[in-house]
């Protein structure tokens, strides 16, 4: 990472007291010059916390109780040693058995989207490859560990701004993943579950006042998805209603976001195998008689097997009206792939779904989203009277497809998902998709 290549004369200093309320974390690595280095990024993001850096041995002697008194725990982890035949992983999975709540964080060099996912699963509250580390990130995960302790007036401030620190009963909070005005997405973990999990938070009081029949409605709603069971929807965990709060746990997928992947190309063959998975997907949802109604590529994660996974399911139950639509949503993208019906305040059904699925099977196709403008008025006209554009003549065939699907008028678009995935199939049908051979090339290096 860039910011560790920075030169330190620093030594390696003497292990803590076992005390916590010391502020230091603890540093391991075989190479004397790597964990000091990372030492010193900790130190330059969070001034007051200090770093011991001690070499794999010398942590392997430690006692169960030694560790446990770190405020974090950070494992740098060699992927890339073909000869080691000790898996990388093991001293992860050991710490994780005898510290059980201490944080723990591996920076991995050499690793790839599956030894992400293998590494959150064994434990690590996250993962970050060595060459990417940003010092705001690391600035944010280590503020949370250590304010807390700092001061009694924090619970208070906690409870003036449930916002800002939101308190869920058995959740930790490890970092923000996603914000809007309305809601926020984070890392957190839960004694009773055996991996991290998404936690949605919406507030119920301020700009988007949360009803009792909204509080009905999404506790209905929650049931239904709970039952559910497809490879391409995500598994809701948990949720509840506090005072302050909705919350929905979904599970956690560090392999990224289609968002992410868009970032680069994407093949023909991957842009039909994540539309048939989406259409698949709200099969199962629209015959539970569920319109998702937030269907974007921020809102699809991948797995280390290539799979997509629709998440957030927080809109499925709000009506989203043109008037309600602020510059933060531009940054995340919800009106490029928002139907006409919606924009003019009329509550969609799942040809609205159908209607976004367009969106995203045209920018994966194409590498650039159908409807743009510098401002939602320019957006919002593409989305009620501009046609589909004209497809590149490599991929010319799927324009029927992407013509219905962004038909103006819901009857003009597929009645079903079933009916989509039969075009799909149709047309596809000469295209070898393999989600053992699909590049994941962009996940992490964004």
């Amino acid at each position: 990472m860039s910011n560790l290549s920075e030169n330190t004369d620093r030594l390696e200093p003497t292990l803590a007291p076992t005390k916590r309320a010391a502020g230091r974390c603890l540093v391991v690595h075989d190479d004397l010059e790597l964990r000091l280095r990372l030492g010193t990024l900790v130190r330059r993001a969070i001034p007051t916390l200090d770093a011991d850096c001690i070499n794999g041995a010398s942590f392997d002697a430690l006692s169960p109780e030694r560790i446990a008194a770190y405020v974090a725990l950070f494992l740098i982890v060699e992927f890339s040693l073909r000869d080691n035949a000790v898996d990388p992983l093991v001293r992860l999975a050991r710490s994780r058995a005898q510290a059980p709540r201490l944080p723990i964080f591996v920076f991995a060099r050499g690793g790839d989207e599956r030894n992400a996912a293998r590494t959150i699963k064994l434990g690590a509250n996250d993962y970050w490859p060595v060459h990417s580390v940003k010092i705001s990130e690391l600035a944010e995960v280590l503020r949370r560990l250590i304010e807390p302790a700092h001061s009694s007036g924090a619970a208070t401030t906690t409870a003036a701004d449930p916002w800002r620190q939101p308190q869920i009963a058995g959740y930790r909070i490890v970092k923000t993943i996603a914000e809007s005005t309305a809601a926020a997405v984070y890392l957190a973990r839960n004694d009773d579950l055996a991996q991290p999990v998404a936690l949605k938070v919406q507030v119920l009081k301020g700009r988007y006042e949360v009803s009792d029949a909204d509080r009905q409605r999404f506790v209905r709603e929650c049931q239904i998805l709970s039952s559910l069971n497809h490879r391409s929807i995500a598994d809701v965990l948990d949720f509840g209603i506090t005072d302050d709060y909705l919350y929905l746990a979904l599970e956690y997928f560090p392999c990224g976001s289609l968002r992410d992947r868009l970032k680069n190309p994407v093949s023909e063959a991957d842009a039909v195998n994540y539309a048939r998975q989406i259409g698949e997907a709200l099969q199962v949802l629209h015959a539970a008689n569920v319109v998702h109604r937030d269907l974007k590529p921020s809102n699809l994660m991948l797995t280390d097997d290539n799979r997509v996974i629709l998440i957030d399911f927080g809109s499925a139950s709000v009506r989203l009206a043109a008037h309600d639509l602020s510059r933060s949503d531009l940054c995340t993208g919800t009106p490029y792939y928002v139907c006409p019906e919606q924009i003019d305040n009329r509550d969609p059904d799942g040809r609205g779904d159908l209607y976004s699925l367009g969106i995203v099977l045209y920018e994966m196709l194409v590498g650039a989203l159908p409807y743009v403008g510098k401002n939602l008025d320019e957006i919002f006209a593409g989305h009620r009277s501009t046609a589909a554009p004209r497809l590149p003549q490599r991929v010319l065939r799927y324009q029927p497809i992407i013509d219905r699907l962004l038909a103006k008028e819901p009857a003009d678009r597929y009645p079903s998902a079933a009916l989509f995935l039969e075009d799909l199939s149709a047309v596809s049908a000469p295209i070898r998709t393999s989600v053992d051979t699909a590049s994941h090339m962009g996940v992490f290096n964004s």
